[in-house]
C-alpha cells in the first residue's frame, strides 16, 4: 500500500503474530498512557491518516472498544474491520518505542503454518475458537488416495493422489489427478491449497493450476488410527467450479496410504480389482453428483 510504502512501516499482514503484537504494544505503552488515553489519541490520529492508508475511519472508538481489542484473544474480531492495520500504522508512527522491541522479538503465533491465510481464514470463519486446531493438521499429515466420481464420465472413478504438509506448513495440501479427456487425450491436473480445521470439520481451500478454477471441499469424520496416532480416512463433499462450466459438487473420501499414489481413473470394473476396499468406497460415492442438465 502507498501508505506503507511512504512511512517506512513494515506491512501489515493480518497474520495471529501481528495482532498479537499490535496487543502487546498497546499493553506495554500502558506505562505511559493509559487505554482511555490511547483510544482517544487514536481516534484523532485515525481520523487524519484513514484517508492516506485507503481505510475507514471510526464511527466510535471508545476505551470499551479499545480495550476489548487489547485484552481479547488474537482471534478477536472487532466491528471496525480496518482498526488493526490503523492501530499498526499509528504504533510504528506515534509510539514506535512500544512495538518496535516487540515486533523484532514476538515468536511466531503457528510457527508450524507459515502462511497467513489459515490464521486469517480462522479468525473470519471461527471466530468463537481461540485457537486453531493444530492437533487436527497434524494429524492429517501425509499421503492419501483420495477416490471421487471422475468429471469426464461420472460413472468412473478417479483415484487422485494427495498429500497433507508440504515443506513444513501442515496446513498445506496438493493432490495430482490423471484422466483420458474428452478428447482423448492422456492429461494430468495439479492441486494447491489450504486445510482449515473448523467445528468438526476441515475446509480445503484450493484451486487448479492449470486453469486457476477454484477446488474446495469439505471432509468430516476423522477416525485416527491406534497404531499411527494419525488420521485414516475422512470424508465430504467436492466442489469445483471451473471455466466455461456450470459448478458441479461431488462426493469425496480419502484413505490415508503408506507412500505416494500413483492418480488414475478407472471404470467400475477395474477399480474393484484394483482397489481392495472398493465396496465402502463405491458404496459413497453412490450418493451422487450434483450438476447441471442442459434443457430441452
Amino acid at each position: 500500500m502507498t501508505g506503507e510504502a511512504e512511512s517506512g512501516v513494515p506491512p501489515f499482514d493480518g497474520t495471529p503474530r501481528t495482532i498479537g503484537v499490535i496487543k502487546s504494544a498497546a499493553k506495554k505503552l500502558q506505562q505511559t498512557l493509559s487505554l482511555t488515553a490511547q483510544a482517544s489519541d487514536f481516534k484523532g490520529w485515525a481520523d487524519e491518516n484513514a484517508a492516506r492508508l485507503n481505510a475507514q475511519t471510526f464511527e466510535k472508538l471508545d476505551k470499551q472498544r479499545w480495550t476489548d481489542f487489547v485484552n481479547r484473544p488474537v482471534s478477536y474480531v472487532t466491528r471496525e474491520p480496518d482498526l488493526p492495520r490503523l492501530a499498526w500504522h499509528w504504533l510504528f508512527e506515534e509510539h514506535p518505542h512500544a512495538i518496535e522491541g516487540v515486533w523484532l522479538t514476538a515468536p511466531d503465533a503457528y510457527p508450524s503454518i507459515p502462511n497467513p491465510i489459515v490464521p486469517t481464514l480462522h479468525a473470519f470463519l471461527s471466530p468463537k475458537e481461540k485457537e486453531l486446531n493444530l492437533a487436527r493438521l497434524n494429524d492429517l499429515e501425509g499421503h492419501y488416495a483420495a477416490y471421487r466420481p471422475s468429471f469426464v464420465n461420472t460413472a468412473d472413478v478417479m483415484v487422485m493422489a494427495m498429500q497433507c504438509g508440504i515443506d513444513g506448513d501442515i496446513s498445506r495440501f496438493a493432490i495430482t489427478m490423471k484422466f483420458v479427456s474428452e478428447d482423448g487425450e492422456d492429461s494430468t491436473e495439479h492441486v494447491e491449497g489450504f486445510a482449515l480445521p473448523y467445528q468438526g470439520s476441515v475446509l480445503f481451500q484450493g484451486r487448479l493450476i492449470e486453469t486457476a478454477a477454484p477446488f474446495i471441499f469439505i471432509l468430516s469424520r476423522f477416525p485416527v488410527d491406534n497404531k499411527t496416532g494419525k488420521t485414516s480416512w475422512s470424508e465430504g463433499t467436492l466442489l469445483v467450479g471451473a471455466d466455461g462450466t456450470m459448478s458441479s459438487a461431488y462426493p469425496i473420501t480419502i484413505r490415508r496410504a503408506a507412500k505416494e499414489v500413483t492418480p488414475q481413473t478407472y471404470d467400475v470394473e477395474s477399480f474393484k480389482k484394483a482397489i481392495p476396499a472398493h465396496k465402502t468406497i463405491l458404496k459413497l460415492l453412490k450418493r451422487g453428483v450434483v450438476g447441471w442438465r442442459d434443457e430441452d
